[in-house]
C-alpha cells in the first residue's frame, strides 16, 4: 500500500477532524461520496472512504505533524 500525501477539506464540528468532506489527490479535487469506516490507531485517525466511480481510499490523519495521507484500497 503506498502512501501519498494529499489536501482533505473536513468538517471540524467538536473535533477536528471529524468527517473528511474533499480529497484533492494526484491533482485532482474528489467529492467523498461516503465515509464506509473511520477508526483510530496509535498515531492517526484513519477514514476508509468512497469517491466517484467506486474508488476506494484510506485516509490517515497524523495530528502531531496536521499532515493526510491517503493509499488506494484495492477492490474485490
Amino acid at each position: 500500500m503506498i502512501k501519498e500525501l494529499v489536501d482533505v477539506a473536513c468538517y471540524a464540528g467538536s473535533r477536528y477532524p471529524q468527517r473528511p468532506q474533499r480529497v484533492t489527490w494526484r491533482g485532482t479535487d474528489h467529492d467523498i461520496l461516503a465515509v464506509e469506516r473511520e477508526w483510530q490507531e496509535p498515531r492517526r485517525r484513519c477514514y476508509l472512504v468512497r469517491l466517484e466511480g467506486d474508488l476506494l481510499l484510506t485516509l490517515s490523519y497524523y495530528e502531531r505533524n496536521d499532515r493526510w495521507t491517503a493509499a488506494e484500497v484495492a477492490g474485490p
